[in-house]
């Protein structure tokens, strides 16, 4: 342990017992978790600044530049995706319910049916709701909500759960300041992080907010300056597994490499038509399962028997 330990009082016995009073300089270790902790958030600013790029500038300019190219084809695949999926959805159901509880594929199709005819009766609307009214400013379920156990999906850690409330402290809006378009983003990263259990995420989200707003200095406590130094390189465990998705995706630094677009238009269409292909084969797929569960079996079939 660096630092200088002093004894500087040393009081008469009192009742048998001795008291020592001890005074700790943190100094050098206050200084040597500054470096530590500054030469990792070095790393992690060079890390963030790529993944930053590509979010910020490359997807979105990608993405003007696949419907200005492309318009037709992307619009066959909506429309094939948008009668593919319910479709899906209710073959599976009935998929589902044949193998838990066994029965007919056709009966099970015509019950399905049957149920989606009835009406839907309507929520009641106002404070029955409980979820509560929204906040006019984006705050979900109004300034005073508490969401750290509304969490669908894999269980967080408790490592996730203490970063998830120091954040949702400091975006409070209680806490003052603006609620501004960047402080809501943050605050639906902070959600979506919480919701899929991923403390990494969450780590490189308050590292984020914390150097923005200089929380932390070299006269920090050391044991936040330890805790910050983890949470650093959670932070950049984080970015860089997302790196390494983006970096297999067309979009990656699609706005240093114009020369590179003419390729890059052929192999994107080849994924494209590749894509819808696959789709309507699903699709066709989907429509000769329903015909089938469909063909009333009280009709004597038209299909040709096979010969025994």
């Amino acid at each position: 342990m660096s630092g200088r330990i002093r004894k500087t009082v040393r009081p008469p016995v009192v009742a048998g017992l001795t008291w020592t009073l001890i005074v700790i300089d943190h100094r050098r270790l206050q200084g040597a978790a500054w470096a530590e902790f500054h030469a990792a958030r070095k790393q992690l600013e060079k890390a963030s600044r790529d993944l930053h790029r590509h979010e910020t500038a490359d997807i979105p300019a990608y993405e003007a530049w696949l419907h200005r190219t492309f318009p037709v084809l992307l619009t066959a695949l909506r429309t094939v995706e948008a009668e593919l999926e319910p479709k899906a959805a209710k073959v599976r159901e009935v998929q589902e319910r044949a193998a838990i509880f066994g029965g007919s594929h056709k009966r099970l199709w015509k019950d399905l049916k049957a149920r989606n005819a009835q009406p839907v009766e309507t929520a009641h609307d106002g404070a029955d709701s409980p979820e509560g009214d929204a906040d006019p400013d984006g705050w979900p379920g109004g300034k005073s909500a508490d969401r750290f156990d509304r969490v669908t999906g894999p269980a967080p850690t408790v490592v996730a759960r203490d970063i998830y409330r120091r954040l949702v402290q400091h975006l409070h809006p209680d806490r003052g300041g603006v609620w501004t378009a960047a402080r809501q983003q943050l605050w639906h990263e902070v959600q979506s992080a919480w919701a899929a259990a991923d403390a990494d995420w969450l780590a490189r989200l308050e590292v984020e907010w914390e150097t923005a707003n200089e929380v932390l200095g070299p006269t920090s406590p050391v044991s936040r300056l330890r805790q910050a130094i983890t949470e650093l390189h959670a932070a950049r465990r984080d970015t860089e597994r997302k790196l390494r998705g983006y970096r297999r995706a067309p979009a990656w630094r699609f706005t240093k490499n114009e020369k590179k677009r003419p390729a890059l238009q052929e192999r994107v269409e080849r994924i494209l038509r590749h894509d819808l292909e696959y789709l309507r084969k699903q699709l066709n797929y989907l429509n000769a399962t329903i015909a089938a569960w469909e063909e009333d079996w009280t009709q004597p079939s038209t299909r040709p028997r096979r010969r025994r």
